[in-house]
């Protein structure tokens, strides 16, 4: 650690689970920041690393009073930046900035992209979750299925069945053609027209399989025509992002850190300190992360294993070969040097398996099974 270079206000808006606060957290401690954090019913546990200075507890994201009160935290507290580390609290408290909300679009960052030289998947857009569910008999499967802003995850739909987890409340849809290839992510800081930093990411496994966020990944050589073509992309703004490929296809953007950011640090590119060094006025010199360097979140990759495992798409052999242990690792939650976050989260995970077990022998389902069969 080397001289304090002062503090950063990290806010989720009550995003519980979040490891993309836990990455933010550990990311600015390891370049000799203080962090601070906003706590909020429901708020990440990640807020329990010890390398949180201060907890300011405010309402949640959804609480119209939110925007203003992180700007008055950040007013009293002379922080370097208000780090917001969710889709949420970036678009509650980015909405002036009309760039920031375009490209948080889904539809708006389809458009940009292509004019920016980027193959993005055809898509259909849908009013509301009413709207795709009377087409979904007609529908060429499969298809991935996507909030135009994000108020659920997104999803691989076979068959019209598989829609039953939309809602009323799910608000307007973006279907596309499900494409397989390759999964790749790019995470960078742009600042003032050049990317100053970047992370490129081969994603080795996925968790939820299979439309989630990466739980094994390695790092790889820049793609620098993607880089130029991410360039003219993000023209007018200025921060922290990750792009996220299949295929050769861009499919989402996140203007904020990402969950693996740990990887990046590892690799030699802590994008968010640098981003923090930058609004500092420090000189900072263009980086790109070192090849060759392997990330894993230890409970998605485990989960990914076994099902991979269960559906017989891997042997047994080549899962215990999937999850050996390789030195020099960039892990998420888990840390020995910061065990609070990991510890909350499995004595979370027990609390739901007892409430799971109870909700069982109530309805006389035995005891482990629906672990056996899930």
């Amino acid at each position: 650690m080397g001289e304090e270079k002062g503090a950063v206000l990290v806010t989720d808006g009550g995003s519980a689970g979040s490891r993309d606060c836990l990455a933010a957290i550990r990311a600015l401690h390891a370049a000799s920041y203080e962090v601070d954090v906003t706590v909020s019913e429901g708020t990440s546990r990640q807020a329990q690393s010890r390398f949180v200075r201060a907890r300011h507890a405010i309402p949640g994201v959804n609480d119209p009073s939110y925007p203003s009160l992180v700007e008055r935290l950040a007013a009293s507290g002379g922080y370097v930046t208000v780090l917001p580390v969710s889709e949420a609290s970036l678009m509650a408290l980015s909405s002036p900035i009309p760039l920031v909300a375009e490209l948080g679009d889904k539809d708006g960052l389809a458009a940009a992209a292509s004019e920016a030289g980027l193959r993005v998947p055809e898509s259909r857009t849908f009013t509301s979750a009413d709207e795709l569910l009377s087409v979904t008999p007609s529908l060429d499967y499969p298809v991935a299925v996507k909030p135009l802003v994000r108020t659920f995850t997104a999803f691989k739909a076979n068959s019209a069945k598989d829609f039953d987890r939309l809602s009323a409340s799910s608000g307007p849809v973006m279907v596309q053609p499900w494409i397989e290839g390759e999964l790749r992510a790019l995470s960078g800081v742009m600042w003032k027209g050049r990317l100053i930093a970047s992370c490129h990411e081969r994603w080795l496994r996925v968790w939820p399989w299979p439309a989630g966020l990466a739980c094994a990944a390695v790092t790889t050589e820049p793609d620098r025509d993607l880089e130029a073509s991410l360039e003219r992309l993000l023209e007018g703004y200025e921060g922290i992002f990750c792009v996220q490929l299949v295929g050769g296809h861009l499919f989402d953007l996140n203007l904020r850190i990402h969950s693996s950011h740990s990887l990046a640090v590892t690799a030699g590119a802590n994008l968010v300190a640098i981003y923090c060094d930058l609004l500092r006025g420090d000189r900072v010199a263009e980086l790109r992360a070192r090849p060759g360097h392997f990330y894993r979140w230890l409970e998605g990759d485990v989960r990914h294993v076994l099902n991979a495992w269960r559906s017989q798409r891997l042997s047994a052999l080549g899962a215990l070969a999937a999850l050996r242990p390789r030195a020099g690792t960039a892990h998420s939650t888990e840390s020995l040097t910061d065990p609070a976050p990991i510890l909350m989260r499995l004595l979370y995970g027990a609390a739901r398996t007892h409430l799971s077990e109870a909700e069982r022998r109530g309805s006389g389902v035995a005891p482990g099974a629906e672990r056996l069969l899930g």
